[in-house]
């Protein structure tokens, strides 16, 4: 069986990397991953991942507005595909629920793409029924997240909360920093959007914790992979879906 998740950016998809490795048991495949049906999304990035006889890819598509695009490209792979096997049969779509309305608005952009009577819904795994070139029907499963699932924020809050939770000395930190965030731009000239501030409370814990002059990248990656995630009832139940793929 074949798998995709596709979420926004960065922290999205070293996270999932680390959890799916973690808490669901997959191995980096080691191979190059070719995500070449994706053309029309430039920053995109991706990597596979293997289980027994199962395959993943995590692909990062550049923020909010990329999600359909992938979406629609993923659909199209799938039904130029001549066999079973090589469609991906089990769709996941993260995304940040940092504006209101952005549930309703994902929903609504991915029911008009997959063309289905069936209604997406978040946290459910929907049922979808496609028709390839050969006009033969095939189905597909759809996982939206959009998280926090009762309140706006981000997956950085989800990343911050359980960092807390795993060093109070870093907790305390990550309060500064927030406090920071909350009153450094009161006419809102820079942190204008929500995301904004959710990714800004993130950077600035980063900022402390990570050595200027060594690879910024690298240590938020080894921050994100030193947090036990499976530890954490709050992460677990949040992405407990992803243990069906």
């Amino acid at each position: 069986m074949k798998s995709i998740i596709i979420c926004e950016g960065e922290t999205d998809f070293v996270f999932l990397q680390h959890f799916m490795k973690r808490v669901n048991g997959w191995t980096d495949s080691k191979q190059k991953p070719n995500p070449s049906f994706i053309s029309s999304v430039d920053n995109s990035r991706s990597r596979d991942f293997i289980k027994n006889a199962d395959m993943l890819t995590i692909i990062s598509c550049g923020g909010c507005g990329n999600i359909k695009t992938v979406f629609e490209e993923v659909i199209r792979k799938n039904q130029n595909e001549i066999f079973d096997e090589e469609r991906y049969s089990k769709i996941v779509i993260l995304t940040d629920n940092d504006e209101t309305g952005i549930e309703a608005k994902i929903v609504s952009e991915l029911n008009a793409v997959s063309g289905n009577s069936a209604q997406i819904q978040n946290n459910s795994w929907t049922d979808l029924s496609f028709t390839d070139a050969t006009q033969n029907q095939f189905n597909s499963e759809l996982l939206l997240l959009v998280i926090p699932f009762d309140e706006n924020g981000a997956l950085e809050t989800f990343l911050l909360g359980s960092i807390a939770k795993s060093d109070s000395y870093d907790a305390e930190i990550i309060r500064k920093a927030n406090d920071f965030v909350d009153n450094a731009d009161p006419q809102l000239k820079y942190l204008n959007h929500r995301g904004f501030v959710t990714k800004a409370k993130l950077y600035a814990y980063f900022a402390i914790r990570i050595e200027p002059s060594v690879n910024q990248f690298r240590q938020r990656q080894d921050i994100l992979k030193s947090v036990p995630w499976e530890q954490y009832e709050n992460i677990r139940d949040c992405f407990k879906e992803l243990r069906n793929l």
